[in-house]
């Protein structure tokens, strides 16, 4: 089936969106197009679409990482040059990711980040230890924004001057329940910026 639109719904569930191809696993709530992600290949052809938004399904897929990672591949084939996903996962530290049982890992916007070749080249070089999945798996993304859905009561502490937004980002980083969510905003690299790296350190 050839989607009748360039933008895709990941997961859609209930939440359709008019301009987007609506894809979920779940035929009951009437999809575009019953697929299940975790089978491969996705039934769409390569750099087919300029936009792709996946909100709360990520962390459903792959609980096996090999899995997990075709997910990525398949993502990266299917976006077109310069496509950009919206992608809203739960934060790590809220007790909204532990309540559903099937949420299979928590995802941040570092774990995005191991996907780009440029951050990936420079981990190299800086000696780190980092993953460096996008040179691995030929795949070159960039986070270029990443929105914290900050809990009410935390909101309301800074609205009312009990606390800074030095001490915000501290308590993002180190407490539980600061967050709800994360919004990634990242844009697909077509070719990969570091094809030259790759076929000069990986012969």
């Amino acid at each position: 089936m050839t989607p009748e639109h360039k933008k895709l719904n990941l997961g859609c569930g209930f939440n359709k969106k008019n301009d987007h191809w609506n894809v979920d696993k779940f035929a009951g709530c009437n999809p575009d197009e019953v697929v299940d992600l975790e089978i491969f290949p996705w039934p769409w052809e390569n750099s087919f679409f300029t936009h792709i938004h996946a909100c709360n399904i990520l962390e459903h897929l792959g609980q096996n990482p090999n899995v997990f990672t075709q997910v990525m591949k398949e993502l990266y084939r299917v976006s077109a040059p310069g496509a950009v996903w919206y992608i809203q996962v739960p934060h790590h530290r809220c007790d909204l990711y532990y309540d559903d049982y099937t949420h299979v890992r928590p995802l941040t916007e570092k774990t995005f980040k191991m996907f780009d070749q440029n951050v990936n080249l420079k981990s190299i070089e800086r000696g780190l230890s980092d993953s460096t999945f996008g040179l691995y798996h030929n795949i070159d993304i960039e986070v270029y924004k990443a929105d914290y859905n900050i809990v009410g009561y935390w909101l309301d502490l800074e609205k009312q001057g009990m606390i800074g937004s030095k001490e915000l980002n501290i308590k993002l980083n180190t407490a539980c329940n600061v967050a709800e969510s994360v919004d990634i905003s990242v844009r697909v690299h077509k070719p990969c910026r570091q094809e030259n790296w790759l076929k000069t350190n990986t012969k």
